[in-house]
């Protein structure tokens, strides 16, 4: 979901090692469109090390509480629901708008980080688990960083990452993969991603590093969204409101690029990258992002970053619907339309001591074809 790319907005400041040992507490709170949808989400990780450093054990859970509502097509004259009607409406009971919802997320990951003795190569695996009343989702991945010389200047990372999701479609909305005759309450359906992704970074001087990484990206089973609605015959005398279809089968490819520098003291760092998606649903996008970290003082570090995104249109999207009727795949899902967004964000982090060290994160992000959000996360994390 395009959502869950600001239910944890990573922090502009990095941990201070990721070798350290610490416990971190967090709370983020995001609302869009005024209220249209809030998300409260406290989160908990941990990071230790095992075998005098030569492993890192990083854990982390989160529980999301969500409420909103979901933009889609309805039938006025029985009220805004998720449920699809049957048969052909008045072209005029046809309204687009926010269907309510409200859904818990509970989500766990778990991270294992091995060194080479000899060449300090690193070897990392990974497991995440996720579960919603309607959603559950198994993820696996390994990541091999390998330096190409002792002075660990220049460095190559292959990783690959498989997800398996199970979305379930509830039977109450009337949706066609639902068999009447068996009378299920729900059908679960099944979808696979597989993510390839081969990085380098090499260091230039004492000051400066660039980063460039490709990747390849498969999905296949079920990738619509069950509370998705398409309108066919539309400008005809006999208009329906239909589930989307989506292809059940996506193959992307994408380059990254990053350049990061330093002041002469390290106390002030730059940081710009540019990000190229293009996929067989005909989706192309850009994202660009700059970042700028400063150490004001010995305890107060902030940050800024802003992030620019474009995205062109699936060419199954409409935003009309279908003068005919539903014989391919049709969806009016705004995240496969053609928009732009724009994201600000303010980071500080505070040292107490030498133990703990507050944090404050604020951000605005808006697309403005479509919706403006806010988000504040805070936490505190103890190093033991």
């Amino acid at each position: 979901m395009q959502l869950r790319t600001l239910l944890l907005p990573s922090l502009l400041i990095a941990s201070l090692s990721a070798g350290e040992e610490k416990i971190s507490i967090n709370y983020l709170y995001y609302d869009e469109d005024r209220g249209r949808t809030t998300i409260h989400t406290p989160s908990l990780s941990l990071t230790k090390e095992l075998f005098d450093g030569e492993y890192i054990l990083s854990l982390s859970y989160l529980h999301d509480t969500v409420t909103g509502a979901t933009p889609t097509y309805y039938d006025s004259s029985t009220g805004a629901s998720a449920r699809i009607p049957q048969g052909v409406l008045m072209e005029e009971d046809i309204r687009y708008g926010n269907i309510p919802y409200e859904e818990d997320r509970e989500a766990l990951s778990l991270t294992l980080t091995g060194r080479l003795r000899e060449s300090r190569d690193e070897v990392k695996v990974g497991y995440t688990f996720s579960h919603e009343d309607d959603y559950i989702s198994k993820g696996v991945s390994l990541q091999y960083l390998h330096y190409t010389d002792p002075s660990k200047n220049l460095s190559l990372t292959y990783g690959i990452s498989y997800q398996l999701n199970y979305p379930k479609i509830p039977c109450f909305t009337n949706h066609p993969e639902c068999d009447s005759v068996t009378g299920a309450s729900v059908v679960t359906k099944r979808s696979e991603q597989i993510t390839l992704q081969l990085g380098l970074t090499q260091i230039l001087d004492k000051r400066s590093l660039i980063k460039s990484s490709l990747f390849g990206i498969i999905e296949n089973g079920y990738l619509s969204n069950p509370y998705m609605r398409v309108v066919t015959g539309y400008g005809s005398y006999a208009p329906k409101i239909e589930a989307e279809v989506k292809p059940p089968h996506r193959k992307a490819i994408g380059w990254r690029i990053e350049y990061r520098r330093a002041s002469e003291d390290k106390r002030r760092v730059g940081d710009l990258a540019l990000r190229l998606y293009y996929d067989d649903w005909e989706i192309f996008s850009a994202t660009l992002t700059g970042r700028f970290d400063w150490q004001m003082t010995e305890k107060l570090l902030i940050g800024i970053e802003g992030r620019w995104y474009r995205q062109s249109a699936a060419f199954f999207y409409t935003s009309r619907g279908s003068p005919g009727p539903l014989t391919s795949s049709l969806s009016s899902d705004r995240r496969v339309s053609s928009f732009s967004s724009y994201e600000t964000t303010l980071c500080s982090r505070y040292r107490l001591n030498d133990t703990i060290s507050l944090h404050l994160e604020g951000g605005y992000y808006t697309q403005p074809k479509y919706f403006d959000a806010l988000y504040i996360m805070t936490g505190v994390e103890y190093h033991f």
